[in-house]
């Protein structure tokens, strides 16, 4: 059975786990707030990009891998409480000029705000241009669905994010759930990654391990203090991943220490491995 590898575009983080990730995969980005979860899935989205049209660029931003390799032709973006005009302006505030438009192209966002919000006291003229008419909260999943019907396959799809459906007291917990089992089994007949966004710490412990145990790849983002030196770090732990961390225990790999950078995005600045 011949299973092609999607890149993640961080090329020090590629190079190690040999070209990228099994396509179809799930994976959980769970972490810190301001660690590096969506910094990580607009790096990845908008250079996988920036290959389509620049292929000869591949070596280089993939880690030197580039055997079964597979690039998705586009970027699904999926928000409920982001309009497109906000997620763009975070991304072009976030990462340089090449990389925002590459991050544009061939870019489908589906904005659910309206639905998000609807029982909300916030006032429409706040939060989107385009009216939906709902009848309920399934409604939210129900737009969801219909969607990745619609454009699953063949895309890098960036969910943002469970933190929003965890925080929103008129969404059941087991539709959240039932969705990304759903997501996990689609995903399968699909040449696609998806990333699911969720910060550490919103959802109750049952609720984590019982999302730990559905997804395919869990990355942890995590901030590291040093008082010595008065400074922060970002982290970032492969703490399960189906088909990549046979990768990352045979190259003794502990953490990854990163960092953003307004003109490469999300980078693994060094690799440390147990000696």
């Amino acid at each position: 059975m011949n299973i092609r590898k999607i890149p993640t575009a961080v090329a020090a983080f590629d190079s190690i786990i040999k070209g990228g990730v099994p396509e179809g995969s799930v994976v959980l980005l769970f972490g810190e707030p301001g660690a590096g979860m969506i910094e990580f899935s607009i790096t990845s989205a908008s250079k996988l990009s920036l290959i389509k049209k620049r292929p000869e660029f591949m070596k280089e931003i993939i880690g030197g891998y580039t055997e079964n390799i597979y690039i998705p032709s586009k970027t699904l973006y999926i928000s409920f409480t982001k309009s497109e005009e906000e997620i763009k302006r975070f991304v072009t505030l976030s990462i340089d000029e090449d990389l925002s438009n590459s991050f544009f192209d061939n870019l489908v966002v589906k904005d659910l705000s309206s639905i998000y919000f609807r029982r909300s006291f916030i006032p429409k003229s706040w939060i989107s241009q385009k009216s939906i008419l709902v009848q309920s909260n399934e409604d939210l999943f129900q737009e969801v669905v219909k969607f990745l019907n619609d454009y699953g396959d063949d895309s890098i799809i960036i969910v943002d994010s469970l933190t929003d459906l965890f925080t929103n007291p008129s969404i059941n917990e087991q539709a959240i759930i039932d969705i990304i089992k759903g997501l996990v089994k689609v995903s399968k007949k699909w040449s696609s990654l998806i990333y699911l966004i969720l910060n550490e710490k919103i959802a109750s412990e049952r609720m984590e391990q019982i999302i730990f145990d559905a997804v395919d790849g869990i990355l942890f983002f995590k901030w590291y203090s040093s008082e010595k030196y008065s400074q922060r770090y970002r982290y970032l732990y492969v703490l399960k991943f189906i088909g990549v961390l046979p990768h990352i225990e045979e190259e003794r790999v502990i953490r990854f220490k990163t960092q953003v950078d307004f003109k490469n995005g999300f980078v693994v600045t060094y690799t440390e491995k147990i000696r």
